[in-house]
């Protein structure tokens, strides 16, 4: 636009044609239109110009083109430099005499800008859902699965789930480890030896006196008057069965046996453990005390705190008890603490009961094997479970479970996951089945574990030397095919980023195997860019002309030189 008026005004003026914002060409334009000014006009794509355009209207006006950036520091020194050599070569021809404008070069070749890789995108992981805080108190509101009832006050009764409270009370964990099926066995002898047995059964006694174990440390733990048999008793009617009686050994229990009772939930007759109480248990502390055990947590305002610890002190449940101390003493921020480590020790028990078979009620049925599980765990943490076994379909009667092209070792992860919200790597474990399994249970955070594992083994594959480019191929289809986004994506990048290996190694692969919006993707997005390498060849060429015509013009300038010029060695 001016330069027809530059030419009439300062017709020996030189020019230099400069494109500026050159990161514009690999910066997200929807990021940088946010941070310019409200009123401010748009840049869209069609606005940025190739190097090309630059080049043709530097070529038709005779003149050098430059390009510069100053968000990434390129150019700008080239500009100043070559400005300066553009005008001290107009000066030359008005001074030919002065030695000094002799040596002075005509206007450098700029080299390409290479613009950076882009960072690799990172694997978010999304919070543990609502689902999975609020489940156990849920379950314990609405009781699906059941398979303990207590009897509080010879009529109310209760219900709650074996796996919960034993994982929460090593109480009720010896409780349910009981065996009282055969009439032969219903004497049971629960005496303890050692230091680390006698602490299990150790309570709280202020009402009455009681003499404090030999050996043991002091502290206010007193140990309870139980002589550690228990006995047996027989109930009276049709339907006999074989009860313990557990007043010798714990003050919480009276008796406990196992009867088939209505489900409160399903309507269907089923076979439940049957503990009835103490009459010194009333019905709401001992509610606050299950909530505990399900969730960790104490309502502050909760009434008769007293009698909730002395249930727990009977209980051992030696948290809820120190929760309830700091309520008292106006200390209760530091439940929350008392609660987080509730929650580790319960999924470390979670995990052994997983490991050693313990309380399980269902049975799921592999490729290669089967495993146990825990209803009540995977209703709470699952919406596809709690569908599945509480709903109508045929497998919420069934105890046993198919899961077709699943193996041993997916599953094992996929309930370590739902038991204790966490994924643990396990050896022969296939991030792509997992996944696969995961998005089939609709598990998005199983999901993203699972993408930020599989990239951390890409990742150390490639440190030890790996081509993992092959293995990212087939990654990048499944993982679209399963909704792993956050894996597609990374895939994306890493062939973005290596598309001209990848394009000579597997170039069959990429292209029977990429979508049309893929193909798109890479043309769009690959490193380095296309007008790169279009402006390194031509950069290349022009470098090689000007080579060629150095050379010609400096044997040129040797024929015409005086026969008695002569250069000292120091001065060449």
């Amino acid at each position: 636009m001016w330069y027809l008026e530059i030419k009439h005004f300062c017709p020996r003026t030189p020019v230099i044609l400069v494109g500026c914002q050159l990161d514009l060409r690999y910066a997200d334009l929807e990021a940088v239109n946010r941070a310019r000014r409200p009123l401010s006009r748009p840049i869209k794509p069609g606005d940025i110009l190739p190097p090309e355009s630059g080049r043709e209207v530097a070529k038709e006006l005779g003149i050098p083109y430059y390009e510069t950036s100053v968000f990434d520091q390129f150019g700008i020194k080239d500009i100043f430099d070559n400005a300066i050599r553009a005008a001290l070569i107009s000066r030359r021809h008005l001074q030919f005499w002065k030695s000094h404008l002799r040596k002075v070069q005509k206007p450098l070749l700029q080299a390409p800008f290479l613009p950076p890789k882009a960072p690799p995108p990172l694997i978010k992981i999304p919070e543990c859902p609502t689902k999975n805080r609020d489940g156990p108190r849920q379950l314990l509101e609405s009781p699906l699965c059941v398979d303990v009832m207590f009897v509080i006050q010879e009529h109310i009764q209760l219900f709650a789930h074996r796996i919960y409270l034993s994982t929460s009370s090593s109480k009720f964990f010896d409780l349910f480890q009981m065996d009282f099926s055969d009439e032969s066995q219903c004497v049971v002898v629960t005496e303890r030896h050692g230091r680390d047995q006698l602490m299990r059964t150790l309570s709280l006694d202020t009402d009455e006196d009681v003499t404090v174990l030999p050996n043991l440390s002091p502290c206010s733990l007193r140990a309870s008057k139980s002589d550690g048999t228990l006995k047996m008793m027989s109930s009276s009617g049709m339907n006999w069965c074989t009860k313990l009686s557990l007043a010798s050994w714990s003050k919480a229990f009276h008796s406990i046996h196992k009867e088939n009772v209505i489900n409160p939930v399903t309507g269907a007759p089923a076979l439940m453990t049957i503990v009835k109480m103490d009459h010194s248990i009333h019905h709401g502390p001992f509610s606050a005390v299950l909530r505990f055990l399900y969730t960790g947590e104490l309502d502050e305002k909760e009434k008769d705190l007293m009698k909730i610890a002395q249930i727990a002190e009977i209980l051992e449940v030696f948290d809820l008890r120190m929760m309830v101390e700091n309520i008292m003493n106006n200390e209760s921020f530091m439940n929350q603490e008392i609660t987080k480590a509730f929650h580790v020790r319960k999924a470390n028990r979670i995990k052994e009961c997983l490991t050693k078979n313990n309380f399980t009620d269902v049975v799921f049925r592999l490729d290669d094997g089967t495993i146990n599980a825990h209803k009540p765990l995977l209703i709470s943490s699952c919406d596809w479970m709690a569908a599945l076994f509480g709903g109508s379909f045929m497998e919420s009667a069934n105890d046993e479970v198919s899961f077709p092209n699943t193996s041993k070792v997916c599953m094992q992860a996929v309930l370590e996951y739902l038991y204790t919200n966490q994924l643990s790597p396990m050896a022969d474990l296939d991030p792509m089945e997992l996944i696969a399994l995961a998005n089939r249970l609709c598990l998005p955070r199983l999901i993203a574990l699972t993408e930020q594992y599989a990239v951390s083994e890409l990742l150390k594959a490639s440190k030890d030397g790996q081509d993992i480019d092959g293995e990212v191929l087939t990654y990048l289809e499944l993982a679209q095919f399963h909704n792993a986004n956050q894996l597609a994506a990374w895939c994306l990048h890493h062939i973005c980023t290596h598309y001209n290996r990848i394009c000579a190694n597997y170039r069959k692969e990429i292209k029977a195997k990429s979508a049309a919006e893929n193909q798109e993707y890479f043309e769009k997005h690959r490193w380095p860019p296309v007008w790169y390498l279009k402006e390194e060849d031509h950069y290349q060429r022009v470098k090689k002309e000007r080579e060629k015509e150095d050379v010609v013009l400096n044997k040129h300038h040797s024929r015409w030189r005086w026969c008695f010029w002569s250069t000292s060695p120091a001065v060449a």
